[in-house]
């Protein structure tokens, strides 16, 4: 019979900083790189062919960074506050949905959608936040 080996101990306020963190400092490395302004470029193409008039602004770089951050942490510590993966996922999901839907409420607006930075933040952060949940205890249990 094989010896199984119980899941470590959680430690979620250090993962949560750990992994909201580190998807913050991923988005912003992709962002000073360029690779954002490929994918922003063609929602704001599809945007400007909506059928609304007008001239698009856009938006400060700040306000993206006001959604990301909070949103990055929210999401980690959510995710690893929840029991059961089905959970997990819903909550990674509203999460990309809520950011996408920033793309036409934005338009009505008049300004350009910037969601590509927190989109790769939000899967980053996600992805770890799944593994690291998968890999230590839930919370609320016992290893007696």
């Amino acid at each position: 019979m094989p010896i199984s080996h119980p899941k470590p101990p959680a430690h979620p306020g250090a993962a949560v900083l750990a992994i909201g963190g580190m998807s913050l400092v991923l988005a912003m490395v992709l962002e000073l790189l360029g690779f954002s302004n490929k994918l922003d470029a063609l929602v704001s193409h599809w945007i400007s062919g909506s059928g609304l008039e007008g001239e698009f602004r856009v938006m400060p770089d700040y306000s993206i960074w006001l959604w990301t951050a909070p949103l990055a942490f929210g999401l980690a510590a959510g995710m690893l506050g929840s029991r059961m993966n089905w959970r997990r996922i819903v909550l990674w999901v509203t999460t990309l949905f809520l950011t996408l839907g920033w793309i036409p409420v934005l338009a009505l607006a008049g300004y350009k959608a910037a969601v590509t930075t927190p989109l790769l933040a939000l899967v980053w952060c996600g992805l770890w936040s799944m593994i690291y949940a998968t890999r230590h205890q839930e919370p609320g249990t016992r290893t007696d």
